[in-house]
């Protein structure tokens, strides 16, 4: 096993025993990690998770076999120099056909029975019934397997984590700094863009809008900012495979009493619920506490769809575990995982308004790893 491209050989040793044991408990022949090349906040990319690297092109595959070793399967030539420095794994194939290359790597180490297909939920149908029309080989989807091994990263993964997390801080921060009447949404949504990747975020799903914001966020749109807008941000970069996001509200001016009133709700309904994350409660208690809150405010019909869909998810390489906070959610919260918390709310008098944060579960608690002060900011020019 080459230490090229793997950012920390014990973790990496960590993982590829892990996936050897698995094999063995689940009897499978071998493991096919597939990726359509996307990068997601709310689903684990099984290729990067396992090799450090997200090839370009339409698909990608690495097969591990049960000894440990791996061949990876890319699709352009002209991105192989580029995943050979970023990758710990020595064989790579570019395909033509990437169903045929697999298939006879299949051939070549002799593999025959179950093949367990971690990615295989977001597998085209064509790429997957060419696969199940494979000789001597029978699909085994191994999502499931990927999550639970996924959502333990380590503390090897904290620094990368904390510097995602600042990058999301930074984004916001360039929103309250660059905003200004007569901006165009898009021009304000660029500056929060450029705040980010400057300081090295490979990826960001970002909302941003100061417009219509009746029942949730929205992509930036091509519309001048006026005097009295409030601003919804919802900022998810990415570093490393890892999504931070962070939910804040702006208003442009001095804030009135009556949304300083309304926000209140959303900023008890966060710290309420930031109580329940500690590892033994059930996921299903953060949003329950949030929707007390809110029920208290009068606000119950708008604690359900359209109005409101969840009240945090995982993210990223660590997302999935319980994918989305919700009341009916009895996943029981375990120390060393993380996700997004946000008592995201439509509130009839002021629109949607958003405040949020990315936490991670310590053994006696959380820690916030974004520092954004969790308030009602007001843009003065």
């Amino acid at each position: 096993m080459t230490t090229k491209g793997a950012r920390n050989m014990d973790a990496l040793r960590r993982k590829i025993d892990a996936l050897k044991e698995t094999m063995a408990r689940e009897k499978v022949a071998a493991m096919l990690f597939y990726s359509s090349g996307q990068l997601s906040m709310l689903e684990v990319n099984a290729v990067l998770w396992l090799s450090g690297v997200t090839p370009m092109g339409p698909n990608t595959a690495v097969l591990l076999r049960p000894s440990g070793e791996a061949t990876m399967i890319i699709s352009l030539p002209w991105d192989e120099g580029r995943v050979r420095e970023q990758t710990w794994i020595e064989e790579i194939r570019v395909a033509d056909n990437f169903v045929g290359e697999i298939g006879n790597l299949i051939a070549k180490h002799g593999i025959g029975g179950e093949i367990g297909v971690a990615g295989y939920n977001f597998m085209p149908a064509a790429v997957c019934q060419a696969l199940e029309a494979l000789p001597n080989v029978r699909l085994k989807p191994a999502d499931a397997l990927l999550n639970s091994l996924a959502r333990f990263p380590g503390a090897e993964a904290l620094p990368a984590l904390e510097r995602c997390a600042a990058i999301a801080d930074a984004g916001f921060a360039a929103i309250v700094e660059k905003a200004k009447v007569g901006m165009f949404e898009y021009e304000l949504a660029a500056e929060m863009e450029y705040a980010m990747r400057s300081r090295g975020a490979e990826d960001n799903f970002g909302m941003l809008t100061a417009s219509d914001h009746s029942h949730c966020a929205h992509p930036p749109q091509d519309r001048k900012i006026q005097p009295g807008d409030i601003i919804i941000a919802e900022i998810t970069p990415s570093l490393e495979g890892h999504f931070i996001q962070l939910c804040r509200t702006a208003v442009v001016g001095t804030p009135s009493p009556l949304l300083r009133e309304k926000f209140a709700s959303v900023e008890e309904a966060l710290a309420k619920s930031l109580d329940k994350v500690r590892p033994g409660a059930k996921v299903g208690e953060i949003s329950q506490a949030m929707n007390q809150v809110f029920t208290a405010y009068g606000y119950e019909k708008y604690c359900r769809p359209p109005y409101m869909r969840v009240r945090g998810h995982g993210l990223g390489l660590l997302s999935i575990p319980f994918a989305e906070i919700v009341d009916e959610n009895e996943t029981v919260i375990e120390a060393g995982t993380m996700f997004v918390v946000h008592p995201n709310q439509y509130i009839p008098e002021t629109g949607y308004l958003m405040l949020g944060d990315t936490v991670w579960v310590e053994e006696n608690g959380y820690r916030r790893l974004t520092q954004t002060p969790m308030k009602l900011f007001s843009i003065e020019n």
